[in-house]
């Protein structure tokens, strides 16, 4: 038989109306990709390129990650340059949200803690 997952719905109990507000970002984030995005400019080495002669160089871009302590590289191609740099900025605000949220339940925690003891 299937198992059927839902989605957890934040209740007074479990995190404070702070952290149901960061849970209802967290909801909203889209494509993300935990990486760092590098643009720089070089010349390709093509001799009939316009860059060989002084012309304009090229930008390229890369995206790094770490993966088991290895860091690995990825060329993007100019074409996704822009969209990349949404998933990378997404990633970088859902890590924020995500330690924010973090600060918020053990804040809640201990709010629930010292409530028992009351």
């Amino acid at each position: 038989m299937a198992r059927r997952y839902t989605c957890h719905i934040a209740t007074q109990r479990n995190t404070s109306k702070q952290g149901r507000k960061l849970l209802e970002q967290l909801a909203r984030i889209g494509p993300f990709l935990p990486a760092s995005l590098t643009v720089t400019k070089k010349r390709c080495g093509r001799k009939a390129c316009r860059c060989a002669q002084e012309g304009p160089i090229h930008p390229t871009a890369h995206v790094t990650w770490k993966e088991r302590g290895e860091t690995k590289t990825l060329h993007v191609p100019q074409e996704l340059i822009e969209e990349v740099t949404q998933w990378v900025d997404t990633w970088k605000k859902l890590k924020k949200l995500s330690q924010q949220m973090g600060r918020e339940q053990r804040r809640h925690l201990q709010e629930l803690k010292k409530n028992l003891r009351d």
